[in-house]
């Protein structure tokens, strides 16, 4: 065999190696950091905003908590949260809260990101049993 006829062999497989293997690895690396970013910030809002609800005076007050926890969340992330909150504030009684976000399928760093599902998360807070109530 001549050495004429592997001239250039290396480039051309150091270039498919890059394309074909660690091209699709970076991506997937990229795309799994903000879906856990997400996962964790929905399951942490959904835990603060039903405690904040819980432990308000009054189910409108308790809402509201709720939400401006959210919003005020929301302010400081690139993704959008959205909250719903079940219960009453009766002793004993369990609140839900409910946060949804939208979770990406890739994201190509700077340029753009393909949306696939929402992710949920649930978060159960009961109400005291020896709760002081407001008159």
């Amino acid at each position: 065999m001549s050495r004429g006829t592997e001239a250039g062999a290396v480039p051309v497989e150091f270039a498919a190696a890059v394309g074909l293997l660690l091209l699709p690895v970076f991506v997937f690396v990229m795309t799994i950091a903000p879906v856990v970013e997400r996962r964790t910030v929905a399951g942490r809002a959904a835990a603060e905003a039903a405690r904040a609800f819980v432990i308000a005076d009054d189910v409108a007050s308790g809402l509201a908590a709720a939400q401006s926890i959210v919003d005020h969340i929301n302010a400081s992330q690139p993704f959008e949260l959205s909250l719903d909150v079940d219960g009453d504030l009766e002793r004993g009684s369990v609140v839900t809260a409910v946060v949804k976000v939208d979770m990406p399928l890739v994201i190509f760093p700077g340029a753009a990101e393909v949306q696939i599902a929402a992710y949920t998360a649930t978060h159960r807070e009961e109400v005291d049993l020896f709760r002081s109530v407001v008159p």
